[in-house]
C-alpha cells in the first residue's frame, strides 16, 4: 500500500498582475509526497524530531499557552534560513525513507475571463488522481502496489465539490480507468497529519516562484513531464 500526501501550491484565483486584487500567484497547483506503507511510521516519527529540532521554542511556547501537542504544531512559513534549512531536512527525510515528491500545476493565463476557480482545483485534482495512478501501475507494479490520497482539508464546504467530481471521475473514468489508486481522496485536518504537513512544506517552493520563475513553462512546452529518482511532476499552461 502506497499514501500519497497532498497540499496545495500558489493560488486557485484568477491572475492578472496589473490588478491588486487578482495579483496573487501565477500558479496553481497540488503537490506532495508519496510513501509505502511500511515506512509511514518511521517517517511520522522522524519528521517530528525534525520539527522539535528546528522549532523547539515555538513548540515549548505553544504546549504551554495552549496545550498543543508537539505533533500538532505546523510550521507554515518558508522565509528565514532556519525555515529553509528545515524544508531542506525534510526533503532529505523523504528520500532517506524512500519516498517519491509529486506535483501537477498549472500556469494560469492573464485576466480573468474564462477563469473557474472550481474548475481549476478539480481538474487539478482529477490529473493528479491519473498521474498516481500510472506511477502506482509502472513503479509499484511488481509489488502489486495499491494506492490512496490525503490530502488537506479546505474551511467552509469548499471540499463538496471536489469530493464528488473526483468520485465520478474515479468511478465513471472509462478513458482512464482506475485499477491502483482504491480510494476517493481522504481530507484530513493537517495538524494531526504529519504526512500531510511535510506535503505543506514541499508546496512552500512554489509557491514562493514569482511570476517571472513561471516563464520556464510557458517558454518551453504546454505539457511537460519531468521524471527522476524522486520526483514525479507534470506541469501545464491553463
Amino acid at each position: 500500500m502506497y499514501i500519497l500526501y497532498v497540499d496545495e501550491f500558489g493560488h486557485s484565483g484568477a491572475w492578472d498582475p496589473a490588478d491588486p486584487n487578482h495579483c496573487h500567484h501565477p500558479l496553481f497547483g497540488l503537490a506532495g509526497l508519496c510513501l509505502e506503507g511500511s515506512r509511514i511510521k518511521d517517517f511520522d516519527r522522524g519528521y517530528l524530531r525534525l520539527k522539535q529540532s528546528f522549532y523547539r521554542a515555538e513548540i515549548v511556547r505553544a504546549a504551554s499557552q495552549s496545550g498543543l501537542r508537539p505533533e500538532r504544531y505546523e510550521p507554515k512559513r518558508l522565509r528565514s534560513r532556519r525555515d529553509r534549512r528545515f524544508a531542506v531536512a525534510v526533503l532529505q527525510h523523504v528520500k532517506a525513507c524512500h519516498g517519491i515528491l509529486f506535483a501537477r500545476g498549472v500556469v494560469k493565463r492573464v485576466g480573468l475571463a474564462n477563469h473557474h476557480e472550481k474548475a481549476l482545483y478539480t481538474s487539478t485534482t482529477q490529473g493528479l488522481m491519473q498521474q498516481y495512478e500510472r506511477y502506482l501501475r509502472q513503479v509499484a507494479s511488481r509489488a502489486r502496489g495499491r494506492g490512496i490520497i490525503v490530502l488537506d482539508e479546505r474551511s467552509g464546504g469548499q471540499d463538496e465539490n471536489l469530493l464528488a467530481s473526483a468520485q465520478s471521475h474515479l468511478y465513471s473514468s472509462a478513458v482512464h480507468p482506475f485499477e491502483r489508486l482504491i480510494e476517493v481522496p481522504l481530507l484530513v485536518p493537517s495538524d494531526w497529519y504529519h504526512g500531510v504537513q511535510a506535503a505543506d512544506t514541499v508546496c512552500r517552493g512554489p509557491s514562493r516562484m514569482s511570476c517571472d520563475s513561471a516563464d520556464w513553462v510557458s517558454n518551453t512546452t504546454a505539457k511537460m513531464s519531468l521524471r527522476s529518482d524522486n520526483c514525479l511532476m507534470t506541469s501545464r499552461c491553463q
